[in-house]
Protein backbone atom coordinates (compact mmCIF):
# COMPACT_ATOMS: atom_id res chain seq x y z
CA UNK A 1 0.00 0.00 0.00
CA UNK A 2 1.33 3.44 -0.83
CA UNK A 3 1.19 6.30 1.65
CA UNK A 4 1.53 9.37 -0.55
CA UNK A 5 -0.46 10.73 -3.45
CA UNK A 6 0.38 13.79 -5.51
CA UNK A 7 -2.48 15.60 -7.20
CA UNK A 8 -2.02 18.49 -9.57
CA UNK A 9 -4.77 21.07 -9.50
CA UNK A 10 -4.23 24.09 -11.73
CA UNK A 11 -0.96 25.66 -10.63
CA UNK A 12 -0.85 24.29 -7.08
CA UNK A 13 0.26 20.93 -5.85
CA UNK A 14 -1.58 19.38 -2.96
CA UNK A 15 0.61 16.96 -1.05
CA UNK A 16 -1.40 14.41 0.86
CA UNK A 17 -0.08 11.77 3.21
CA UNK A 18 -1.41 10.03 6.28
CA UNK A 19 -0.12 12.81 8.57
CA UNK A 20 -2.21 15.65 7.13
CA UNK A 21 -5.53 13.94 6.31
CA UNK A 22 -7.04 15.50 9.42
CA UNK A 23 -6.51 18.99 7.92
CA UNK A 24 -8.77 18.24 4.94
CA UNK A 25 -12.54 18.85 5.06
CA UNK A 26 -14.54 15.72 5.90
CA UNK A 27 -15.88 15.25 2.34
CA UNK A 28 -12.39 15.45 0.89
CA UNK A 29 -11.09 13.03 3.51
CA UNK A 30 -13.50 10.32 2.34
CA UNK A 31 -12.54 10.75 -1.31
CA UNK A 32 -8.81 10.78 -0.63
CA UNK A 33 -9.04 7.82 1.75
CA UNK A 34 -10.82 5.83 -0.94
CA UNK A 35 -8.11 6.66 -3.49
CA UNK A 36 -5.32 6.12 -0.97
CA UNK A 37 -6.49 2.59 -0.19
CA UNK A 38 -6.89 1.63 -3.86
CA UNK A 39 -4.07 -0.25 -5.61
CA UNK A 40 -2.31 1.73 -8.33
CA UNK A 41 -3.45 -0.64 -11.07
CA UNK A 42 -7.09 0.16 -10.26
CA UNK A 43 -6.42 3.88 -10.69
CA UNK A 44 -5.57 3.46 -14.40
CA UNK A 45 -9.04 4.58 -15.51
CA UNK A 46 -8.51 7.85 -13.61
CA UNK A 47 -5.26 8.71 -15.40
CA UNK A 48 -6.91 11.56 -17.27
CA UNK A 49 -7.62 13.27 -13.95
CA UNK A 50 -4.19 12.66 -12.47
CA UNK A 51 -2.04 13.65 -15.46
CA UNK A 52 -2.24 15.22 -18.89
CA UNK A 53 -2.01 13.22 -22.11
CA UNK A 54 -0.17 16.00 -23.88
CA UNK A 55 3.13 17.24 -22.56
CA UNK A 56 2.82 20.91 -21.75
CA UNK A 57 5.88 23.03 -22.33
CA UNK A 58 6.15 25.66 -19.65
CA UNK A 59 8.65 28.44 -19.97
CA UNK A 60 9.41 30.15 -16.70
CA UNK A 61 11.25 33.06 -18.26
CA UNK A 62 9.77 34.88 -21.22
CA UNK A 63 11.81 35.34 -24.36
CA UNK A 64 11.29 39.10 -24.00
CA UNK A 65 13.29 41.38 -21.78
CA UNK A 66 11.33 43.68 -19.44
CA UNK A 67 11.24 46.79 -21.64
CA UNK A 68 10.30 44.83 -24.77
CA UNK A 69 7.57 43.01 -22.84
CA UNK A 70 6.11 46.33 -21.63
CA UNK A 71 6.13 47.69 -25.20
CA UNK A 72 4.59 44.55 -26.78
CA UNK A 73 1.98 44.31 -24.04
CA UNK A 74 0.99 47.98 -24.34
CA UNK A 75 0.66 47.72 -28.13
CA UNK A 76 -1.47 44.56 -27.81
CA UNK A 77 -3.80 45.97 -25.16
CA UNK A 78 -4.11 49.35 -26.92
CA UNK A 79 -5.02 47.61 -30.17
CA UNK A 80 -7.64 45.45 -28.44
CA UNK A 81 -9.03 48.47 -26.61
CA UNK A 82 -9.47 50.55 -29.77
CA UNK A 83 -10.96 47.66 -31.75
CA UNK A 84 -13.43 46.62 -29.06
CA UNK A 85 -14.38 50.24 -28.32
CA UNK A 86 -15.28 50.85 -31.97
CA UNK A 87 -17.17 47.55 -32.02
CA UNK A 88 -19.25 48.31 -28.93
CA UNK A 89 -20.06 51.83 -30.15
CA UNK A 90 -21.56 50.49 -33.39
CA UNK A 91 -24.09 48.15 -31.75
CA UNK A 92 -27.25 49.11 -29.91
CA UNK A 93 -28.45 45.64 -28.86
CA UNK A 94 -26.03 45.26 -25.92
CA UNK A 95 -27.60 47.30 -23.10
CA UNK A 96 -25.22 48.04 -20.26
CA UNK A 97 -22.13 47.38 -22.37
CA UNK A 98 -19.04 49.37 -21.53
CA UNK A 99 -15.28 49.24 -21.95
CA UNK A 100 -12.53 50.54 -19.70
CA UNK A 101 -8.76 50.53 -19.99
CA UNK A 102 -6.49 51.70 -17.21
CA UNK A 103 -3.10 50.66 -15.81
CA UNK A 104 -2.75 47.66 -18.11
CA UNK A 105 -6.23 46.28 -17.31
CA UNK A 106 -8.80 46.12 -20.12
CA UNK A 107 -12.36 45.49 -18.87
CA UNK A 108 -15.02 44.72 -21.48
CA UNK A 109 -18.54 44.59 -20.04
CA UNK A 110 -20.97 43.16 -22.59
CA UNK A 111 -24.03 43.52 -20.37
CA UNK A 112 -25.73 41.10 -17.99
CA UNK A 113 -26.52 38.57 -20.70
CA UNK A 114 -22.94 38.04 -21.94
CA UNK A 115 -20.75 38.93 -18.95
CA UNK A 116 -17.44 40.70 -18.45
CA UNK A 117 -14.06 40.03 -20.07
CA UNK A 118 -10.95 41.16 -18.21
CA UNK A 119 -7.63 41.23 -20.05
CA UNK A 120 -4.61 42.39 -18.11
CA UNK A 121 -0.85 42.27 -18.16
CA UNK A 122 0.94 40.18 -15.56
CA UNK A 123 4.34 41.82 -15.36
CA UNK A 124 6.14 39.40 -12.99
CA UNK A 125 5.36 36.44 -15.28
CA UNK A 126 5.59 38.47 -18.51
CA UNK A 127 2.17 37.20 -19.55
CA UNK A 128 -1.24 38.49 -20.49
CA UNK A 129 -4.09 37.06 -18.46
CA UNK A 130 -7.64 36.73 -19.71
CA UNK A 131 -10.75 36.12 -17.67
CA UNK A 132 -13.63 35.08 -19.91
CA UNK A 133 -17.25 34.48 -18.88
CA UNK A 134 -17.34 31.53 -21.30
CA UNK A 135 -13.95 29.80 -21.16
CA UNK A 136 -12.69 30.97 -17.76
CA UNK A 137 -9.18 32.15 -16.89
CA UNK A 138 -6.22 31.72 -19.24
CA UNK A 139 -2.57 32.83 -19.20
CA UNK A 140 -0.92 33.79 -22.45
CA UNK A 141 2.83 33.72 -23.12
CA UNK A 142 4.47 35.67 -25.91
CA UNK A 143 5.80 33.45 -28.68
CA UNK A 144 8.05 35.11 -31.21
CA UNK A 145 11.51 36.60 -31.64
CA UNK A 146 13.25 38.31 -28.72
CA UNK A 147 13.03 41.64 -30.52
CA UNK A 148 9.21 41.61 -30.27
CA UNK A 149 8.82 42.74 -33.88
CA UNK A 150 6.26 40.04 -34.57
CA UNK A 151 4.75 37.19 -32.63
CA UNK A 152 1.58 36.13 -30.84
CA UNK A 153 0.14 35.56 -27.39
CA UNK A 154 -0.30 31.80 -26.96
CA UNK A 155 -2.06 29.73 -24.30
CA UNK A 156 0.27 26.74 -24.06
CA UNK A 157 -2.28 24.24 -22.75
CA UNK A 158 -4.36 24.22 -25.93
CA UNK A 159 -2.12 26.14 -28.40
CA UNK A 160 -4.79 28.78 -29.00
CA UNK A 161 -3.90 32.44 -29.35
CA UNK A 162 -5.54 35.28 -27.45
CA UNK A 163 -6.95 36.82 -30.61
CA UNK A 164 -8.33 33.49 -31.91
CA UNK A 165 -10.18 32.89 -28.65
CA UNK A 166 -11.68 36.39 -28.69
CA UNK A 167 -12.70 35.85 -32.32
CA UNK A 168 -14.49 32.59 -31.49
CA UNK A 169 -16.25 33.86 -28.38
CA UNK A 170 -17.24 37.34 -29.57
CA UNK A 171 -18.41 36.52 -33.11
CA UNK A 172 -21.70 34.93 -31.90
CA UNK A 173 -22.38 38.00 -29.72
CA UNK A 174 -21.75 40.47 -32.57
CA UNK A 175 -23.57 38.30 -35.08
CA UNK A 176 -24.48 41.05 -37.55
CA UNK A 177 -20.84 42.20 -37.88
CA UNK A 178 -17.84 40.38 -39.31
CA UNK A 179 -15.09 40.43 -36.68
CA UNK A 180 -11.46 40.16 -37.70
CA UNK A 181 -8.99 40.09 -34.83
CA UNK A 182 -6.24 38.88 -37.18
CA UNK A 183 -5.54 42.45 -38.31
CA UNK A 184 -4.60 43.56 -34.78
CA UNK A 185 -0.97 43.75 -33.60
CA UNK A 186 0.56 40.47 -32.35
CA UNK A 187 -2.39 38.36 -33.46
CA UNK A 188 -0.25 35.90 -35.41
Amino acid sequence: MFREIHFRRLWRYIYINSNNFAKLPQRSYNVYTKIRCTPLTALRKYDRYLSTDKSVEHIVDSVLDQSTYEKVCAITLDGLNEYLERLIETVDYLPGSDIGYSDGVLTVNLGPKHGVYVINRQTPNKQIWLSSPFSGPKRYDFVGPKTGEKGKWLYRHDDETLHDLLQQELQPIFKDQKLDFSELPYSS
